[in-house]
């Protein structure tokens, strides 16, 4: 059914995703699709935000990363529709999926310096046009969740370069929720995620990337901590 609903999307996104002013659009359409995979699967969302968030300024989202649901929660959750997705270069190869890594997002093949630091300054070029970015700073899905991988810096050197608030996410539940990489099981249920207030990252220096990539890992490790036995 959820491939059905998109193979039926998927004119329609060829057509927004010719053209970059069109992007926004497409994410509309995408979040209909998110909101759609949800009910057919059994899932209800609740997200609480601890600050509004300016629908004018850029942001760099950068949740704990537990299941292949965390993606569309996102979707759910970001009330605008002007962002890129960073994920890694596996997902670029699924057919008719790709169609989103060859338009509005960005893929990083982490196994390639090179191919890694030519997306990061793809991410620059848009964060500086005014696109909010999705970033796991854990790279990948962690294999403990809910416990989390250790952070990778990117996301933070290019908030703090760039001087781009860092909107911390904690995802409470998806990795029970949809648990594909090491269980292989899913169920119906509520999927939490806290919206944390945004990390201001103008006027620091290089110095500060380590301790805001630190206060951005405590501010999501607490709130799990608050549910569930982790260190």
């Amino acid at each position: 059914m959820l491939a059905l609903i998109f193979l039926v999307c998927y004119p329609a996104y060829l057509i927004l995703l010719s053209k970059e002013k069109w992007y926004p659009k497409a994410n509309i359409l995408r979040r209909k699709w998110a909101q759609l995979l949800f009910i057919f699967t059994g899932l209800r969302w609740k997200i609480v935000y601890e600050e509004q968030l300016d629908p004018n300024r850029a942001y760099i989202f950068c949740p704990n990363h537990s299941s292949y649901t965390d993606i569309p929660m996102f979707m759910l959750l970001y009330p605008h529709y002007k962002y890129r997705i960073m994920a890694k270069a596996e997902l670029s190869k699924i057919p008719l999926f790709n169609i989103f890594f060859r338009t509005v997002d960005i893929s990083v093949d982490r196994q390639s310096r090179v191919e890694a630091f030519k997306a990061l300054k793809d991410a620059e070029t848009s964060a500086q046009n005014g696109y909010t970015l999705l970033i796991f700073p854990e790279g990948t899905i962690s294999p403990e969740a809910p416990k989390m991988g250790e952070f990778k810096n990117g996301p933070f050197k290019l908030a703090v370069e760039n001087g781009i608030p860092i909107v911390p996410v904690t995802f409470i539940d998806d990795w029970y929720l949809l648990d594909i990489k090491r269980t292989f099981t899913g169920r119906p249920g509520l999927a939490r995620a806290i919206v944390h207030k945004p990390i201001e990252t103008k006027g620091l220096t290089k110095k500060d990337i380590e301790a805001v990539k630190q206060q951005t890992f405590n501010t999501i490790n607490n709130t799990l901590k608050n549910y569930y036995k982790i260190d």
